[in-house]
């Protein structure tokens, strides 16, 4: 549930080398797609570098997806807010589009909606006003830890109507490079907290390595009641001062 929500945060880190790769000349597209991999391989490096191993990394740590089973997965989701806005994960075997409000227009996809999963979790977050991610991946509990499978499955939505910022037309690019970056990546979670309180999760490799990069901002999770996903999700801009 964690790195569902997590996968799209750090788009703003490629800024830099997505303006690099819109500059590049359309007529050379060698020069185009080493700068895509270039900015793939910089996700990738900054997001998934291991750092140290963590002795009984998946020992003690709690279970938010059976306490919002228990609450009723139909009726709850996660919710998370940051410096961005608000994301939002869902435990269903629904395809994202079950829960994608009806005037977003599908921009892009990855993945097949088809593909079966044994524990799936659907995640949504706005990437600005005007620009939604739908995810889903494949959930599992490893002993007292939450593995994340790579993203099966994923949609970029436009929102009609919504105001423009000058770097959304990167947005497209990078929805591709994030997914991109991901691919063959899992990520584990030990989770610390309650249903009550909320939770706080650590990041690890599979064999216990941290993934500081996904712990950079520790986020509170919370169980809220479930409404419209245009209701639940939001986007802050950043200001810079």
């Amino acid at each position: 549930m964690r790195a569902i929500l997590r996968l799209l945060l750090p788009l703003a880190l490629l800024a830099a080398p997505a303006a690099a790769a819109a500059q590049s000349d359309p007529a050379n597209p060698e020069a185009v797609f080493a700068d895509l991999q270039a900015m793939v391989s910089a996700m990738r490096a900054h997001l998934y570098t291991p750092g140290e191993h963590v002795p009984g990394w998946d020992r003690g740590g709690a279970d938010p997806n059976a306490d919002l089973r228990a609450a009723g997965a139909d009726g709850h989701y996660f919710s998370v807010a940051d410096s961005n806005g608000r994301m939002v994960g869902i435990l269903s075997s629904r395809p994202i589009s079950a829960f994608a409000p009806a005037g977003w227009r599908v921009i892009d996809t990855y993945g097949s909606s088809a593909t079966p999963l044994d524990r799936p979790e659907i995640g949504f977050q706005m990437l600005s006003h005007r620009y939604a991610v739908g995810l889903r991946v494949n959930g599992r509990r490893t002993r007292d830890a939450d593995c994340t499978d790579p993203v099966t499955n994923a949609t970029l939505y436009e929102i009609p109507g919504a105001p423009a910022r000058a770097d959304d037309d990167m947005i497209p690019v990078l929805f591709r490079v994030a997914l991109l970056a991901s691919e063959g990546q899992v990520i584990c979670s030990r989770w610390e907290g309650n249903a009550r309180t909320g939770y706080r999760a650590t990041s690890f490799t599979p064999d216990g390595h941290r993934l500081p990069a996904l712990d950079e901002d520790a986020k509170l999770f919370r169980i809220v009641p479930a409404a419209p996903i245009d209701q639940l999700v939001a986007f802050t801009p950043v200001t810079q001062g």
